[in-house]
Order: C-alpha cells, then sequence, then structure tokens
C-alpha cells in the first residue's frame, strides 16, 4: 500500500516531466509548427495567446518507455481530451517527433 509521501512524489515527478517536455516543445520549431497546424484547423477561434500543448504520455512498448507531449491528433472536444485510440504526433522528450497508431495498436498511457 502507498504512502502519501509516495503519491506526493509521483505527482512532483509528472509536474517535473511536464516542465522538461514544456522546455523540448519550446525549443523544437518543428513541434510548434505541427501545433499551430492543429490549432488552425481545430479550432473556431484562435486566441490571442494560443493554448500550449498538456498531455503527456508514454509509450511503453517502445524501447526506454519514452515519454512525449501529444501535438496533433483526434481532439474529442466534447471530452476535452484527445482519443488516444486513433492516430497522434507526439514530440519526444528527446526533441524527436514520432507517430503512433494509436493506444489500441500500441502501450500507450497519458501520464
Amino acid at each position: 500500500m502507498g504512502s502519501v509521501s509516495d503519491y506526493a512524489d509521483l505527482g512532483i515527478t509528472r509536474l517535473a516531466m511536464k516542465a522538461d517536455l514544456a522546455r523540448t516543445f519550446a525549443r523544437s520549431r518543428p513541434a510548434r509548427g505541427i501545433w499551430n497546424r492543429h490549432l488552425r484547423q481545430r479550432l473556431a477561434q484562435a486566441e490571442d495567446d494560443p493554448p500550449i500543448p498538456q498531455s503527456a504520455v508514454r509509450l511503453y512498448e517502445r524501447p526506454g518507455c519514452p515519454v512525449g507531449l501529444v501535438i496533433d491528433g483526434r481532439w474529442e472536444g466534447q471530452l476535452g481530451n484527445w482519443d488516444l485510440s486513433y492516430p497522434a504526433t507526439i514530440l519526444l522528450s528527446t526533441g524527436k517527433i514520432t507517430t503512433t497508431p494509436g493506444c489500441v495498436a500500441e502501450g500507450l498511457e497519458e501520464l
């Protein structure tokens, strides 16, 4: 059984991971281009301060189980989240951009 500190440590780890991914996104011109295209295609009205990607995922079936940010894919507006059963474009923490066929075909979990 996990203790309270275990859960707190997990939360801090996830925050650190997302902060690292946000820095990787900020440095990646190709990732920002893909994200901006996604925003133009999916959002009826773009805001002056567009949102940044926030959905982190882990690719369990790939060597090293990399983590990344979803920067394009199928957005389910009613759910307010990505439908990861469909193909998605992901910016890995290494700065590499990859695609996945979806969580049904590849071990993929939102963090």
